[in-house]
């Protein structure tokens, strides 16, 4: 026999959610040549951004993952419906395309006709190459064939008992050792745990109700039952029953916080309605009663950096009244961050991109073909517009020796004939205040609003518009444990960079989130894939 010597790198995790549409088996046959010229082409549009053009996981995104995209040249699955050390069968990899990944920053890609799914998933399987000890190159797929899934055992119910039994198995099999006792995350193990490849592999945090795989019980079952290759969580196919497996189920599950809505599957192309209000202007007030029967939507966040605790949710509204548009975003976050006057200072924040093409480019902020415009609120702006925020707010005993002997013009002094006091910014002279000089329009010491109107093609373009074109408005309040922040515009706009809207109208926008607390900030953050605005006429 001949033996493979396959380099495990990243994992490819892929969803195994029960997919009525989606049969057991293998993609539907066609010639070679036209799967691999149409799969790649549909690799490189949809995928390569984050895997990278030869699906290694080196993509122009990977900089800003946590964990790391997968890289499909090793035939490593993470998430599978087949036993320990599988490959996947075809109908994962389709619900993973299809479903994405909750919790992380894999979309779904329901958008896609079904047939595009299965040209890349065709195409994904020509990158599993590996050599042998005498130098031959082999495919990983074309040598195992068609892999079968496991049996699903039959269910117990999810009674009281049951749980108490699962949290018996829970505890002898010591998953408490890197889930925690209340499952956390937060077991003793957890800080050290690494995948295969020596990245840092945080367990999952069961409170949240959040798994990669899918969150039906069956889901829980088939990870308990083929492990999750290439990570510290092992198989128990062997070492439990049946029925051990399903109570534990019932037992992690249970352990869910309460009012906590499992995420089934990634945000894709949900709509949301901008509802027409017959009021002459539209406030800027997150509290103002006409949002009171305004239905919303709710959307599950992506995040691009993973942590045990986290922002899980956005709930959006929107309304208009043929002139102006207001956007309403909600979100929990339990402390309020509200500068970045520190090295580990990071505001709270939030942005909404609108696609000012159709078809939209890629959700990663664009494309040169495809470019975005961006609304983004941010807190410390917000309160630098009440108060000029230095060091000593946050420091207020402190004593300050800088320039202590220049009584006559030190500008913390009380104000006296022939001084500037350091609220007269826009007295001096902009060569002196580095942001302002070179032209940015948050660094304006006149301006009047905490939200900045930017445009971006892709990573590494974002790019604010001029003063004259910072035309969007917005304001945020923090009220038990949860932000609110409006966003508003007039829907018609003279610039070009600037995303218009008219009644009847339906725009892909997507929205993000940053948590100060938790250290996001810049390409660190939550995200939704593109959604669809429906101006109501």
């Amino acid at each position: 026999m001949r033996k493979i010597s396959v380099g495990l790198c990243l994992l490819l995790i892929v969803s195994c959610t029960n997919n009525q549409s989606s049969q057991q088996g293998t993609t539907p046959q066609k010639t070679a040549e036209k799967v691999a010229k149409t799969g790649k082409e549909l690799f490189a549009t949809n995928c390569a951004v984050c895997h990278g053009n030869e699906g290694k996981g080196d993509g122009l995104g990977a900089t800003y993952l946590f964990p790391k995209p997968r890289d499909f040249t090793k035939g490593m699955y993470k998430v599978r419906t087949t036993s320990t050390g599988e490959l996947p069968t075809d109908s994962d990899i389709f619900n993973a395309i299809s479903h994405g990944m909750p919790g992380s920053a894999m979309p779904s890609f329901a958008d896609l006709p079904e047939s595009d799914r299965r040209e890349i998933i065709s195409y994904l399987k020509t990158l599993a190459v590996v050599q042998t000890e005498d130098g031959e190159k082999v495919n990983l797929f074309e040598l195992r064939g068609n892999v079968q899934p496991i049996q699903v055992g039959t269910a117990t119910s999810a009674t009281a008992e049951n749980i108490a039994k699962g949290k018996a198995v829970y505890q002898k099999m010591e998953c408490l050792k890197c889930h925690g006792e209340l499952g956390k995350g937060d077991g003793a193990s957890a800080p050290e745990l690494k995948d295969e490849w020596g990245y840092p592999i945080p367990p999952n945090n069961f409170t949240r109700g959040i798994y990669k795989g899918g969150a039906t019980a069956k889901d829980v079952y088939l990870r308990f039952s083929t492990g999750m290759n290439g990570t510290p969580m092992p198989s128990f196919a062997e070492q439990l029953t049946n029925e051990e497996r399903w109570n534990l189920v019932h037992y992690v599950q249970s352990l869910q916080m309460t009012g906590r809505q499992p995420i089934a599957q990634q945000a894709n192309g949900q709509l949301i309605t901008a509802y027409k209000k017959n009021v002459l202007t539209l406030s800027t007030n997150p509290q103002d009663s006409i949002w009171n029967n305004v239905k919303g939507v709710t959307f599950p966040l992506m995040h691009l950096w993973q942590k045990k605790e986290a922002t899980d949710f956005v709930k959006v509204k929107t309304i208009h009244n043929g002139d102006t548009i207001a956007f309403l975003l909600e979100w929990e976050d339990l402390k309020v961050n509200a500068n970045m006057l520190r090295p580990q200072d990071y505001p709270d924040a939030a942005a909404i991109m609108f696609a000012l093409t159709t078809p939209s480019g890629h959700f990663t902020m664009g494309t040169k073909e495809g470019p975005t415009n961006i609304w983004q609120w941010r807190f410390d702006r917000q309160m630098d517009l009440a108060k000029y925020v230095d060091i000593e707010t946050i420091y207020p005993g402190m004593v300050a020796d800088d320039y202590q002997l220049e009584t006559t013009h030190y500008p913390k002094k009380v104000e006296k004939a022939g001084h500037l006091p350091i609220t007269s910014a826009p007295l001096h002279n902009p060569t002196y205040l580095s942001g302002w000089g070179a032209g940015n329009p948050m660094s304006n010491p006149v301006r009047t609003t905490p939200v900045e109107d930017l445009n971006a093609e892709g990573f590494g373009t974002l790019t604010a518009q001029p003063q004259q074109g910072q035309n969007v408005q917005g304001r945020g309040i923090w009220n038990s444990g949860g932000w609110k922040v409006v966003f508003i515009r007039k829907m018609k706009s003279e610039d070009a960079n600037d995303r218009t809207f008219s009644s009847g109208s339906e725009i892909p926008l997507a929205f993000a989130i940053w948590d100060g607390e938790n250290g996001d900030r810049d390409g660190q953050k939550a995200v939704t894939y593109w959604q669809k605005l429906a101006v109501e006429r």
